[in-house]
């Protein structure tokens, strides 16, 4: 099944509409302290990406892929 996905992961990745800014900055605001966040079922990354760019380090865990991003 997961074949499936990926012969149109380029089309989705396209076509996928984003999340605001603005949703991300309003959930950092919310956090007494900006340490590290986890992104749990990561999936394309998209949410991780926005994220890294207001807290880091950044752990994240999808179905098929556990990283770490420390700039």
């Amino acid at each position: 099944m997961a074949e499936l996905f990926v012969e149109q992961a380029k089309q989705y990745a396209e076509t996928r509409p984003s999340y605001p800014q603005e949703l991300f900055e309003f959930i950092a605001s919310k956090t007494p302290s900006r340490d590290l966040v986890w992104d749990v079922g990561t999936g394309s990354g998209q949410a991780a990406r926005s994220v890294s760019s207001l807290i880091l380090p950044l752990l994240f865990i999808s179905l098929l892929t556990v990283g770490f991003v420390f700039l």
